[in-house]
C-alpha cells in the first residue's frame, strides 16, 4: 500500500523541480489563502508582509506567473483538503 506524500515532502518536491525555495512566509500564505477566511491581502498581511504592500504581494503571488512554486503549493494544498475531507471549491 503507497503512503501518500505529506505537505512538507511535496513542498519539497516543488522546490526540487522549480529550483526556487518556499520561504516560510510563502508557505503561510498559501495555507491562509487555502483556508479560504481572510482576504488575499489579509492572508499575505498575516503571512508577515508589509501592510503598505500586502494587496500588492498577494496578486504577484496569484495572477503575475513570477512565482509558480507558490501557485503549486498552493495546488497541492487545495487537493489535500479536498482527498482529506471529499469537498470541493
Amino acid at each position: 500500500m503507497a503512503t501518500r506524500k505529506t505537505i512538507e515532502s511535496r513542498a519539497r518536491d516543488i522546490e526540487e523541480a522549480s529550483g526556487r525555495k518556499l520561504t516560510q512566509r510563502q508557505k503561510e500564505f498559501a495555507r491562509l489563502f487555502v483556508d479560504g477566511r481572510h482576504s488575499n491581502a489579509e492572508c499575505a498581511r498575516q503571512a508577515g508582509y508589509a501592510s503598505a504592500s500586502a494587496s500588492v504581494q498577494a496578486a504577484v503571488f496569484l495572477t503575475s506567473g513570477k512565482f509558480p512554486h507558490v501557485t503549486e503549493y498552493i495546488n497541492e494544498l487545495r487537493e489535500d483538503r479536498e482527498r482529506r475531507f471529499g469537498v470541493t471549491l
